[in-house]
């Protein structure tokens, strides 16, 4: 079982928007070839942002194929204070962000490091 935490702080010099964000997750391997994690995260604007926030869910099952490929679904819920839109990181069609303050998003995949 692994444990992790992280916490950010992203600033925009030019117009003094910034954005502090706080993760903490879990890991488990349960056999050599299936591994589970779960994370939850904490982001928060600054007044330049209007003081949004949002809390973010995430969960993975990785199934390992070979050292090198993985098979995987991953599940990410967001929620916003009602007057922000949610945007999970990576969702770029069409624009991203969706029409109100949750959005949910599932991935299935294969993954292969070269």
């Amino acid at each position: 079982m692994g444990l992790n935490a992280l916490v950010t702080t992203v600033r925009n010099t030019a117009n003094g928007a910034a954005v502090a964000q706080g993760q903490v997750g879990v890991t488990y391997q349960w056999d050599p070839q299936m591994q589970a994690g779960v994370d939850y995260m904490y982001m928060k604007g600054n007044g330049y942002l209007d003081n949004n926030h949002a809390h973010q869910i995430s969960a993975i099952l990785n199934y390992f194929l070979s050292k090198r490929t993985k098979a995987y679904t991953e599940v990410v819920y967001q929620r916003t204070n009602a007057s922000a839109q949610a945007l999970v990181s990576g969702i770029v069609e069409p624009n991203g962000t969706s029409g109100g303050p949750t959005q949910l998003v599932a991935r299935v995949g294969v993954l292969t490091r070269f």
